[in-house]
């Protein structure tokens, strides 16, 4: 049998039944041959002592022929105890050693069983996954390395090869769940071989970020995580840890940052994944990643089908739709009669088209008809919310004067209406109607450097006992 794992498989699940069937065929073997034996010794005792016992003399004949029968009859009562009791006394050996084995086997089966479940329950209750930041795969099990040998195994998990513990071809014993220790071991991408921490025990949650070029992604995301890094455990009692993947801006976006700079723009292609962990106490790693991507891919006329190339949207748990209010050109148009913009930094790419191109490339990758709902959640968050006047059109004060009441609900309600009032003023209908698609959606706010004005919704104790129990 061809190992498909550097590993031997467990003794009950194959070598056992091996041994046994060599057990069965030797036995029964042997007793043909035992019958084989005896057939050629009656076979002599016929013509040596039977058949030519009278040819020279008669006296000593009859007792040469009567030895001789004697012997036949002893070698035929053999014969036909060997034809017929040895098999009968074989089959019912054979059948107690099969009972034992089976009473065994089973015994391992539903402890197999028992581990197989109780781990497929943790990893499903406790949503166990990983995003790779390097080749934007989503996987639960990662390879692998046994700490010996370095081989790597890229399904250690209970299966023949060993319920618990698997025995590496080098001899050393790996862990193969969660509950003995398997997270210890080093893990990597079983695709592109990227390094995963923890063992890949935690859950993980990927959000892509998008948005036009200039419209502030880069600068959500970093502060996003420097407001998360400062304040998770104070007010939310969540534990925050970045996770450096080597692959993202963090560290020079965050010192830019306090140095009151603008974060570096993103000009990659490809998914950046931000990844940090924000995890309630006492519970498994949450580990989420927001993807960064360049503004220029969502221009069709520019990137191509550089959308198309990024899986990770197929992974995504959500999406963060990023609007400059800027780039809503009658708006615009309006600030400039009577203030300058040129602090601001406006994105020029139109939000219907950025909408449409992303729904577009979302339909495609999971072969959806255009008029069917994606199943994706998203969050549609207006930035630049320091432009003077337009916190009174959709910002928080805006949203809590015109709520009827402080209820959850009542208040994301409000925000929603607000926020459609406030683009279909400005004759962005089309990109309403383009949103719509997606299953939920929900509006928010933010100022330019990143800080969520539902914050200070949540000042109403209301608010903070939906979100966090207090």
């Amino acid at each position: 049998m061809k190992h498909t794992q550097p590993a031997e498989i467990k003794y009950i699940f194959r070598d056992a039944f091996i041994d046994l069937c060599n057990v069965i065929i030797g036995s029964f073997s042997e007793c043909g041959n035992i019958a084989r034996k005896i057939s050629e010794s009656i076979k002599d005792t016929w013509s040596n002592n039977i058949k030519d016992a009278f040819d020279d003399n008669w006296f000593n004949g009859i007792f040469i022929a009567l030895w001789g029968i004697s012997k036949l009859g002893f070698f035929l009562t053999n014969l036909i105890f060997c034809l017929v009791f040895t098999p009968l006394i074989c089959f019912l050996i054979t059948t107690f050693q099969i009972s034992i084995l089976v009473v065994f086997f089973s015994i391992a089966s539903v402890y197999f069983g028992i581990v197989i479940l109780s781990d497929f329950l943790y990893c499903t209750i406790h949503s166990i996954a990983s995003h790779c930041p390097a080749c934007q795969s989503k996987f639960s099990l990662p390879k692998y390395e046994c700490p010996s040998c370095l081989i790597e195994h890229d399904k250690l998990r209970p299966g023949v090869y060993g319920i618990l513990i698997r025995k590496c071809n080098c001899g050393n014993k790996l862990p193969t769940t969660f509950f003995n220790g398997r997270e210890k071991l080093s893990a990597s991408c079983p695709y592109c071989n990227c390094n995963i921490k923890d063992g890949g025990k935690r859950a993980s949650w990927c959000i892509p970020i998008i948005g036009g070029p200039s419209s502030g992604k880069t600068c959500y995301i970093n502060m996003t995580m420097l407001s998360l890094e400062s304040s998770a455990s104070s007010k939310y009692g969540l534990d925050f840890h970045y996770e450096d993947n080597g692959l993202d801006d963090f560290k020079k976006n965050s010192s830019r940052l306090s140095s009151c700079q603008v974060p570096v723009k993103t000009a990659d292609n490809r998914l950046k994944y931000y990844q940090f962990s924000l995890t309630p106490k006492g519970s498994t790693k949450q580990l989420i990643s927001l993807c960064d991507v360049a503004g220029e891919i969502f221009n069709t006329s520019i990137s191509g089908n550089e959308i198309n190339k990024q899986i990770g949207f197929r992974y995504a748990n959500a999406f963060i739709l990023i609007i400059d209010p800027l780039a809503i050109s009658n708006y615009r148009n309006e600030l400039i009669k009577t203030q300058s913009l040129n602090d601001y930094n406006g994105s020029s790419q139109p939000i219907d088209e950025l909408a449409s191109t992303l729904i577009e490339a979302l339909q495609k990758m999971f072969s959806i008809k255009p008029n069917v709902l994606l199943k994706s959640n998203v969050a549609v968050v207006f930035t630049k919310m320091d432009i003077p006047g337009l916190d009174t059109l959709i910002g928080g004060n805006a949203v809590l004067k015109q709520a009827i009441n402080t209820d959850i609900k009542t208040i994301y309600k409000t925000q929603n209406d607000l926020c459609e009032q406030f683009l279909r003023k400005y004759n962005e209908d089309n990109f309403v109607k383009i949103i719509s698609q997606f299953k939920n959606i929900q509006y928010f706010t933010c100022s330019s450097l990143g800080h969520v004005e539902m914050d200070n919704l949540l000042k109403h104790q209301t608010l903070k006992n939906h979100f966090f129990g207090f």
